[in-house]
C-alpha cells in the first residue's frame, strides 16, 4: 500500500517538474517580487506630499517655535499679522536672518507636488515687550497646491 502511495507521489512530483521550469518558477517569483515592492513604493511616494505637509514647521529656533498666535496676533495665511512687522535682514541687531523676511518651510506639497509653505519671521507686534520683542513666527497656507 505504501509502495502504491510513493508510486503515486513520485508520478506526479515528476509531471509538475515538467510542466513548470524552475527557472520560469524563480523568474516568475522574482518579477511578482519587483512588482510588489514597485507597487508599495509607488502608493509611499503618492502620500509623500501629505507626509511634508504634516511636518512643516516655523522652529528656526531664534523664535523658539513661537507663533505669533502666542502673543494673541493670529497669523494671516500668508505674511506677519497687521499688528507685526516682519522681520528683515539686518534688523534685531541681526537676529533675523533673510532678507525677505521669509523662508521655505517645506516643499512639493499638493497633488502636483509643486506646492511649498512659507515661514514668516515677525516681531514688534503691537505694544507687547521691549527690543525686538515678541518674537513669533507665522506659517503660511500652501501656495500653489
Amino acid at each position: 500500500m505504501l509502495e502504491e502511495f510513493d508510486k503515486q507521489v513520485s508520478i506526479l512530483s515528476e509531471s509538475f517538474a515538467r510542466k513548470f521550469n524552475r527557472r520560469k518558477m524563480i523568474g516568475s517569483t522574482v518579477k511578482g517580487v519587483v512588482a510588489t515592492v514597485a507597487a508599495a513604493t509607488v502608493g509611499q511616494i503618492a502620500n509623500l506630499g501629505q507626509a511634508f505637509a504634516a511636518a512643516c514647521t516655523c522652529d528656526d529656533g531664534w523664535t523658539r517655535g513661537k507663533r505669533c498666535g502666542h502673543w494673541g496676533f493670529p497669523c494671516p495665511r500668508n505674511g506677519c499679522p497687521s499688528q507685526c512687522t516682519v522681520c528683515t535682514k539686518p534688523s534685531c541687531g541681526g537676529w533675523c536672518g533673510w532678507n525677505s523676511g521669509h523662508w521655505v518651510s517645506c516643499s512639493g506639497l499638493g497633488p502636483s507636488g509643486r506646492g511649498y509653505k512659507l515661514c514668516w519671521d515677525c516681531w514688534k507686534c503691537g505694544n507687547v515687550g521691549g527690543y525686538c520683542q515678541p518674537k513669533c513666527s507665522c506659517l503660511s497656507a500652501c501656495i500653489g497646491c
